[in-house]
């Protein structure tokens, strides 16, 4: 369980420009272990495409596979996709009009490793209108942690 998700915040390093540090930063909301907290750039085409609103909205979201993104916790990078001083276009972790999963059991980190990663591929989700309707589904709200005991 978290608390106080405003420890926590995103960052989206746009076309290999570095980072831009912490662009979004979490309301002081709880969050119990299981919820699935999703951020997108707008609402209306999110709900089109997977039938719910997402729990947060921000601009800065806008990113299209070839960009980078960086969680935060008390304002330091604690987990990283892709190179936040390359741009993703070619690189094997872009995913241009596609998607990017986190393996279920994987963890943070603040080194990118693309085995840690499913990607459905570029182009994999052109013309689909929605996630049920697409031949490669993003596997939405299916990402599990490992407890250790």
């Amino acid at each position: 369980n978290v608390p106080d998700l405003s420890v926590y915040g995103v960052g989206f390093a746009n076309n290999g420009g570095g980072t831009d540090g912490e662009e979004f930063t979490f309301p002081s909301v709880s969050a119990a272990a299981g919820d699935h907290i999703i951020i997108a750039s707008e609402s209306i085409g999110f709900s089109t495409y997977f039938g719910e609103t997402p729990t947060f909205t921000s601009g800065f979201a806008a990113i299209n596979g070839d960009d980078a993104m960086e969680l935060f916790f008390n304002g330091a990078v604690v987990d990283v996709y892709g190179d936040v001083n390359v741009d993703g276009t070619g690189q094997p972790w872009g995913y241009l009009d596609g998607w990017a999963y986190r393996n279920a059991g994987s963890s943070p980190s603040v080194t990118f490793d693309i085995s840690e990663w499913t990607l459905s591929g570029t182009n994999a989700v052109d013309g689909c209108l929605s996630n049920s309707g697409c031949s490669s589904p993003f596997p939405y709200k299916s990402f599990t942690v490992s407890v250790v005991p």
